[in-house]
């Protein structure tokens, strides 16, 4: 019986600590402004637990900014009607993104709007 117990208060403990690591956007990323970043895919990365997205934009001045931009889920990119042909290195396109709040260049989508269309591809929270 204490093995159980024991057992079942791990599992429980592990769920918990694994959620709340996972499900911080708003300790992380500014959610109470939107930015559109424009540019040029660079690379991608379909991966678990986010796909990411390295994004080449250009700053006021002309010089050349990359950015990592992590969507959803690669089952939650599914469920919006994306796949891996989706995101094509050159492709351009804008996104519309919750930034780093420590000032990386590293961003959570909200909306991204490629070629193929607009997708709602939000991070929750963002």
């Amino acid at each position: 019986m204490r093995t159980r117990v024991a057992a079942a208060a791990g599992l429980l403990f592990a769920a918990v600590t694994a959620l709340s690591a996972h499900h911080t956007v708003a300790h992380f990323f500014d959610t109470a402004k939107l930015v559109t970043l424009q540019g040029t895919l660079t690379r991608v990365e379909w991966r678990e637990p986010h796909v990411i997205l390295r994004l080449e934009t250009r700053r006021d001045g002309g010089s050349m900014v990359d950015w990592n931009v992590e969507t959803r889920n690669p089952q939650g990119l599914a469920q919006a009607g994306l796949n891996r042909d989706s995101f094509r290195v050159g492709d351009v396109f804008s996104a519309i993104v919750c930034v780093a709040k420590d000032g990386t260049r590293w961003a959570v989508t909200h909306e991204i709007a490629r070629p193929g269309g607009a997708a709602d591809v939000g991070v929750g929270g963002c």
